[in-house]
């Protein structure tokens, strides 16, 4: 009976141990497995960063492609659209940047005119694309001729960086309710420290507007 006894007690502890080594192996091919899920997300994680940063590039160089494309264009505004051909339109935009805006300009000045858009009931505003950037500023600094007119003038800015501009335009206000000179600069806010800043800021336009008066390449 006692040798029956010990021959169960065996195969208890036989049983008991081939349960530890099932558990055991059950733990390993767990955690087998697990290190290869881990190493494939951490694989997979890691190419995800690589693509983010790569689009983020990508990006940044079409932003700065698409500013550049538009630094000597405008917009504007108000200019009735019953141009038969392109040679009306660019005509239409000579005679209001001479007549009006009281700039000299001929089609040597304009590299490029087109409506903004699909036809519709309203008029479109006309892209004008100049050929030097002297030509623009000067533009810019005369456009306040045209406030008795149906005409106006506005900077060709992307999409974005105009809803971009229309957000920081609420804290640049406030900003100016507290006595502070700020302005938009593209799509950032500039504080200017004082009116010797804002005189100097206003030589440097100038300097920038003399070196910029031939055509850029």
């Amino acid at each position: 009976m006692e040798e029956i006894k010990n021959m169960l007690k065996v195969m208890q502890e036989e049983i008991r141990q081939q349960n530890v080594d099932m558990q055991d192996m059950k733990e390993d091919i767990k955690n087998t497995i697990n290190s290869n899920i881990n190493e494939k997300f951490k694989c997979l994680e890691t190419k995800n960063e690589l693509l983010e940063q790569k689009l983020e590039t990508q990006t940044i160089k079409i932003n700065n492609l698409e500013r550049t494309i538009r630094k000597k264009n405008l917009l504007i505004f108000g200019v009735s659209e019953d141009e038969k051909s392109y040679w009306d339109l660019e005509e239409k935009v000579i005679d209001i940047i001479n007549n009006v805006i009281n700039i000299k300009c001929d089609s040597n000045g304009i590299e490029c005119v087109r409506r903004l858009g699909k036809k519709g009931e309203k008029v479109r505003p006309i892209v004008i694309t100049l050929t030097t950037m002297g030509l623009k500023i000067k533009i810019q600094k005369n456009k306040k001729k045209l406030i008795p007119t149906p005409y106006y003038i506005k900077e060709d800015f992307p999409p974005e960086i105009l809803s971009k501009r229309k957000e920081l335009q609420m804290e640049v206000n406030k900003e100016r309710e507290q006595g502070k000179l700020a302005i938009i600069k593209y799509d950032k806010i500039v504080i200017l420290k004082n009116r010797n800043q804002q005189a100097e800021k206003q030589i440097m336009d100038k300097k920038k507007r003399v070196l910029s008066e031939s055509p850029e390449t």
